[in-house]
């Protein structure tokens, strides 16, 4: 049973995100649509005016121009690095001015009760033994 719920709930989300991947072509697709059903509809000229405000005038270059792509590139240069004085000072980058110390860490001694298993298992439990049904090994649940 817990399975056949499991195949469930895995078939109705693959089928919502399904479901949503076809909504979002739909409205990608719907912006040119909308324009060619307006256009038989009484309305045609009211709905065109409005689809045309609505979207951004393109950008048109001057006839004369000789537009290319090298107008807008341009060869940039980053300015020389100077060094300083402090940049070649030893006693900025000497280890014996950082004053590193070690730590050292103290022994932890082993106590008694590490050892004893009763404080993490708990020793009255039983387990039950695993029993292999009919459907975990038949082909018919897992190959199809």
């Amino acid at each position: 049973m817990k399975t056949k719920n499991n195949v469930q709930k895995t078939i109705l989300s693959t089928g919502a995100v399904i479901m949503s991947l076809v909504l979002i072509s739909f409205t990608v697709t719907a912006q040119d649509f909308w324009k060619a059903v307006i256009t038989n509809s009484s309305f045609n000229q009211i709905a065109l005016a409005m689809a045309e405000t609505n979207s951004k005038p393109a950008d048109k270059a001057p006839a004369g121009n000789n537009n290319s792509a090298a107008v807008y590139l341009s060869n940039e240069a980053d300015e020389a690095l100077n060094i300083e004085k402090w940049m070649t000072d030893a006693t900025h980058f000497d280890n014996s001015t950082m004053n590193i110390e070690e730590e050292v860490e103290n022994q932890m001694p082993v106590e008694t009760w590490m050892f004893d298993n009763t404080k993490f298992e708990d020793v009255n439990s039983t387990e039950e033994p695993l029993v292999i049904e009919d459907w975990m090994i038949s082909e018919k649940t897992w190959i199809r």
